[in-house]
Order: C-alpha cells, then structure tokens, then sequence
C-alpha cells in the first residue's frame, strides 16, 4: 500500500488540543493505542488548533508513525531537528540477533548517516558492529569521523583506479578481509558495479534522498522542487545493478513547504535520514540473518 496522508476537514479539528477527538479519529485511522496517546500528548505539548494525520499499512500490516503539525504553521517557527516526517515501517522494537551485524560502511562526504550508525549501535538500539569505514575522498569529513569515533577507516581514492570494477574489487576483498556480512552505503557517491553486488547479494544497502521511485539519480533533492510535489523524503533499498532501483526496505517521508529552499529541505531530510538509515538497517538485518538460518 502507497504512502497515505490524510488531512482531516478544518470543521472537525477545532478543539483537538485535549486529545479525546484526536484518540476517537484516530482509532477510525486504525492507528494503535499507543499512537494516539503519543499524538494526544504531541498535540497538548504544541497547543494545536489544527494538526494533519497520516499513516501508511505496510505488507504486514505494521502502521507507520503519525504525522502531527499545525496546519498554518509559521516554517520559521519550525525546526529542522523537530519538523514532523512519517517513517515505514514504523520504528518499534529493535531486533536482536546472536551475535551483532557485522557491517561495512562506505561514504563519500560529511559522515553523518555514518555516525548515525555508530551512534544507533552505541545506544543499543541497532545490534551490529562496524567493522570498517571506506571513504573514498581524503578530505572528507566522514574520515574525521571516524577517528574520532576510533573506528576503523580505509581510504580508495576512485581516481588511482583505471576502472570501477578494479576498485570494486578492491572494497570487496577489504570488506572479506574484515569479515563483513553486509555493506551500507551511507552518502556513497560514486556508483557500484555488479562486482561488489553480486559479492553482497541483497546484503548492500544505499540511502537516497527522494521517496524512491520518483527522482532517481543526481539532485534528487532539486528535482523534486522543480517538480512542485508536496512531500518527499528519503529510501533506504537494496542495491541492484540500475541506479537506485532496489527493494525498499523503509521510507521517511518530509513535506516540502512553499518558501522551502534546496538548503532547509536538505537538512529536514537528513534528520530523517539519521533515523531511518539504522532502522532500516536493523530490520534488514534480521531478513538476512533468518535466510541465513533457513539456508543453514
């Protein structure tokens, strides 16, 4: 079942800062229990005169988080960090496993889904371990990151490479080396081949910044303002041999406001992207880890 967002008439929503329409509403949505109570409390905390729903029902029927927002809010007033989005699944219980996820990590810029990843796993939330970072930009701030947060850091720059395939090589016996069962590529800008997909099959995750299938490829995030959509977001999928065609495994949807810029879109959906990437992660995870079980 697509995304769903459901904005209720103005009429019924005067008065729902005390809760008791939002909760009768609500259950009509089918949302459970604890999801109204948190709305209940979304609402009196903000003094709403007006709020927006919306839910999504995956394959399994698990409900997606709720969208709360005034309906005439002022984009100054609303922080990036706090900005409502909607995430399917719905993040509930992490899965836990034997023994944790061994990861490999690929990025090529500033770092931060990386250390979203880092920064899951040292919560306890996501029950995995990084076995090594490859940057392949010295510079880069996902470096900095990395010795900071003292994991380890390979550097390959693409360009002492004379194909993408040689260097495709080159991460998969770095990945083996380190004894990795799965790869995420968070902020990976540079594309895969079949070499490094089919030595992780359906074991290789990307995060893009669009609802996939809409804006693949380059400047999703101006694609999708030039186009005039409403909502957008970001996807974590499985990587295949055409660019950003995978399976998804969860998606978090953002509102474009009317003045946004390219700028203020882009940070709402990397808050976004922070807690979606390991989410995902952990839910893949626990699909390779039970195909692994069957296989065994």
């Amino acid at each position: 079942m697509g995304l769903v967002i459901t904005v209720f008439p103005a009429q019924l929503q005067t008065g729902w800062m005390h809760g008791g329409k939002i909760n009768r509403l609500m259950r009509v949505e089918g949302a459970h229990d604890s999801t109204s109570k948190d709305l209940e409390s979304f609402a009196a905390e903000s003094d709403l005169k007006q709020i927006e729903i919306g839910h999504q029902c995956g394959q399994d029927g698990q409900m997606g988080h709720v969208i709360g927002m005034p309906a005439q809010s002022d984009p100054s007033q609303m922080d990036s960090e706090c900005y409502p989005a909607l995430i399917v699944p719905a993040i509930g219980t992490w899965p836990r496993f034997d023994s944790p996820l061994r990861l490999g990590v690929m990025a090529s810029g500033t770092g931060t889904n990386f250390e979203a990843l880092h920064n899951a796993i040292s919560c306890g939330d996501l029950d995995a371990q990084i076995r090594v970072l490859v940057v392949n930009k010295a510079g880069c701030g996902a470096r900095d990151r990395a010795e900071r947060l003292g994991i380890q850091c390979e550097l390959r720059d693409h360009r002492l490479f004379a194909s993408r395939e040689e260097m495709d090589h080159d991460l998969v016996r770095t990945f083996q080396n380190e004894g990795v069962e799965a790869v995420v590529m968070a902020g990976w800008m540079r594309i895969v081949t079949p070499v490094l997909i089919d030595a992780f099959p359906g074991r290789l995750l990307n995060i893009h910044p669009s609802l996939l299938p809409s804006f693949k490829g380059m400047d999703a995030i101006g694609q999708c303002l030039s186009s005039g959509v409403t909502v957008t977001g970001c996807t974590v999928h499985e990587v295949l041999n055409d660019v950003d065609a995978g399976p998804i495994v969860a998606q978090a949807a953002v509102p474009i406001l009317s003045d946004d810029t390219r700028e203020r879109l882009s940070r709402r959906i990397q808050v976004q992207e922070h807690r979606l990437l390991p989410w995902a992660t952990a839910l893949a995870g626990q699909r390779w880890r039970t195909a692994a079980a069957t296989q065994g």
